[in-house]
């Protein structure tokens, strides 16, 4: 399994300048417990439901995917 690369600041800013085929496989494996997938991910289809979530929406396992990707709870309500 790949590794997840390590976020500094602002994960959003690194996240939106990437594409989807630009992920590894671990990362992609993250997003995709968040509900993205290639098509969402490129805006070709509508974003999940995790997009427009608080953190307290979100499940354990949307949760621990979003920490992975350098989320925390601030971090992520501010998106």
């Amino acid at each position: 399994m790949e590794t997840i690369r390590a976020v500094n600041g602002d994960p959003g800013a690194v996240w939106d300048e990437l594409s989807w085929v630009e992920m590894n496989s671990s990362e992609q494996g993250q997003w995709a417990v968040l509900g993205w997938d290639a098509d969402s991910w490129e805006e070709e289809t509508d974003p999940p439901n995790s997009d427009d979530q608080a953190w307290e929406d979100l499940t354990p396992a949307e949760r621990t995917a979003a920490e992975k990707l350098g989320y925390t709870e601030l971090l992520w309500n501010e998106e």
